[in-house]
């Protein structure tokens, strides 16, 4: 699923996830865990609080820049603009310093839709096998 988000006046971005999300993840950060990272911002954001702690802003910042990484490509195979966003922005940090304002609150919610739409079935199963009979 991608989508193009206004970060900020006149920037905005491409941002994709999909099934090649947590493989991509653990490359770009060796020894996290995708699924764990994305509960634990997912269950930050449910909760409704006002403000968000500094390891749920770290955890928005490595999903974000993930996106936005998967969404330079139209397939998991590397582009050089990829390459070439890797060495620019090499850090999470980087990345998120280059913007202006990078609002947690008005992005977040978008992040979140683009990974719930990702986990929706898009097909029926096609060789539905019946139960088996009670004995």
């Amino acid at each position: 699923m991608e989508k193009i988000i206004e970060i900020e006046e006149g920037r905005s971005l491409n941002f994709k996830a999909s099934a090649f999300s947590p493989i991509m993840y653990n490359r770009l950060f060796p020894g996290r865990d995708y699924m764990k990272d994305i509960e634990k911002l997912k269950d930050a954001h449910d909760s409704n609080e006002d403000h968000f702690q500094i390891p749920e802003y770290e955890l928005f910042a490595r999903i974000s820049y993930l996106f936005a990484y998967q969404g330079m490509a139209p397939s998991p195979r590397q582009t050089q603009e990829q390459k070439d966003f890797l060495e620019k922005y090499p850090d999470v940090w980087d990345w998120i310093d280059s913007f202006k304002s990078f609002s947690i609150y008005k992005i977040l919610p978008e992040i979140a839709g683009l990974w719930k739409g990702n986990e929706v079935q898009v097909s029926k199963s096609k060789n539905r096998v019946p139960a088996p009979p009670e004995k």
